[in-house]
């Protein structure tokens, strides 16, 4: 099954910035781990993972957020998500993983704190 999400990796100073839109889940996942490993093979300063555009986010999206933050805990890369839905937020908040990552509201937040 194709993945319905979009991921786009794009380099702004130091810092990676990566849009994803559409259904983060087990179709989509593959597709996100690539562009995150692409996005950290850059040895960027800061990584921006901008999750406003995502409509479905399932547990998969979970494990990339972890696996993410302590890839970029280890590499020694400030990790900042946007996430400002309920969509994204809440299985974050159930889950505890908005514990782990800082959030923030916006893309523009995110870039002025990387």
């Amino acid at each position: 099954m194709p993945p319905n999400a979009t991921v786009i990796l794009e380099r702004v100073g130091p810092t990676a910035l990566i849009h994803v839109t559409g259904e983060v889940d087990m179709a989509s996942e593959e597709l996100l781990r690539k562009h995150l490993s692409d996005a950290r093979a850059e040895e960027p300063s800061s990584l921006v993972l901008d999750l406003s555009g995502v409509t479905f986010f399932a547990s998969a999206g979970l494990h990339v957020l972890v696996d993410l933050y302590h890839d970029a805990t280890a590499q020694g890369v400030r990790l900042l998500v946007v996430a400002t839905s309920r969509i994204v937020l809440r299985p974050m908040q159930i889950t505890g993983v908005d514990q782990l990552v800082t959030l923030v509201d916006s893309v523009d937040q995110a870039m002025a704190h990387s």
